[in-house]
């Protein structure tokens, strides 16, 4: 190495130094990003004592306790968008946003300091979980801190690309460097995973980028750029109530889907018993042994019944998913070519005639091609 390249290798350090002196100067400790950490801990270890896997699992509990789901969090609870920044699937979830918010988010906390640091955390999460709302249409129920992690690394590339001719050079390029490869390959990896809500992340990250570009200020410069960062703040509280005011309602109503999907658990429980007894009349008849008809026209007669209440349950609750209406639909036409078998089955054993065994055979051929539409695991 010549001595020009020594010198500028040394003058680089120093200026390096300068800037880390300067850095824990103006923000000797941080303060926001361990509260961070601890409430998200918090959150997660009060989901499992309420009934959620230390591995994910048991949806309905997240749900249950704030994940952000369109077709509840736009029924006006609003709160939702909040909370859901604090809820993690599982240890993993938690232990990988945790990990990446306390690497990066020390070094954004001393350069933007704890006020700007904590809106700008904020903002990304309320931002992306907006962002998710409107992007997976009342579908995807999200969660997790990741959205407002990106938020945190769009604030620290905002602030490279700000303020880099107030930085070292050679700290600004190996900092955005990480930063962007990083940011590029957990986008990608979020494309090619399954379950992974992109639209939060790249919501996070565009607008933490902006708040980052817009509240940057020197190191040197102690007082706050009080014009940006009034216009920043205010901006961003507006944009956020704009977002919520124009929000789309939710196509479906979260609890009437709920009493939907119990519906259908509860006609495939019993359907399934009643196509036991179906079978055992059927095989009783074809065995050629004796019988008692009174015994087969009384479970034949219950059997109808039991049809009957099913065809009677099968009722959409209200304003639900179409696939559910649909699903609904196919078993109350399943449940009446059922019931059909039943009746013609009984005419049969009391006035025999092969007519009444084909319409069971065509009926048969008709319940096959509706558990194929219900692509289900009911019997046959």
């Amino acid at each position: 190495m010549s001595e020009e390249q020594q010198s500028t290798a040394t003058d680089q350090a120093q200026a390096v130094a300068v800037f880390i002196q300067q850095l824990y100067r103006g923000c000797p400790r941080v303060i926001v990003i361990p509260v961070i950490l601890l409430m998200n801990v918090l959150v997660f270890l009060y989901l499992l004592f309420q009934g959620a896997a230390i591995s994910g699992g048991n949806l309905s509990v997240y749900i249950d306790y704030g994940a952000n789901l369109g077709a509840l969090t736009k029924t006006g609870q609003w709160w939702r968008l909040f909370s859901a920044m604090f809820i993690h699937y599982g240890i993993l979830h938690l232990a990988f946003n945790m990990w990446v918010l306390w690497d990066a988010g020390r070094l954004t906390e001393r350069l933007y300091g704890h006020f700007n640091f904590a809106w700008i955390y904020l903002f990304s999460g309320l931002f992306a979980s907006l962002t998710s709302l409107y992007w997976n249409m009342d579908e995807v129920a999200s969660m997790g801190a990741s959205g407002a992690v990106f938020g945190v690394f769009g604030a620290l590339i905002g602030y490279l690309l700000r303020e880099k001719r107030t930085m070292p050079g050679v700290l600004q390029k190996q900092l955005l460097r990480s930063a962007l490869i990083f940011t590029a390959v957990t986008l990608f990896l979020g494309f090619t995973i399954p379950a992974i809500d992109n639209a939060a992340h790249l919501g996070g990250l565009i607008s933490g980028l902006i708040m980052g570009v817009l509240l940057a200020k020197p190191l040197t410069r102690r007082r706050p750029l009080v014009v940006p960062a009034v216009t920043a703040h205010a901006g961003s509280i507006a944009l956020l109530v704009l977002a919520i005011i124009l929000a789309p309602a939710a196509y479906y109503d979260y609890h009437a889907q709920k009493q939907a999907e119990n519906i259908i658990r509860g006609f495939i429980d019993e359907e399934r018993e009643l196509v036991k007894e179906w079978k055992s009349v059927v095989d009783q008849l074809q065995s050629g042994e004796s019988f008692s008809e009174s015994i087969v026209m009384q479970q034949l007669a219950e059997s109808s019944g039991r049809w009957a209440k099913l065809i009677d349950t099968a009722q959409a609750p209200g304003q639900i998913q179409p696939e559910t209406t649909r699903r609904i639909a196919l078993l109350k036409e399943y449940a009446g070519y059922r019931a059909s078998n039943t009746h013609l089955l009984t005419q049969f054993l009391q006035a025999p005639d092969e007519a009444y065994l084909e319409q069971v055979k065509q009926n048969n051929d008709a319940i096959r091609q509706l558990l194929q539409q219900l692509n289900t695991s009911i019997s046959e």
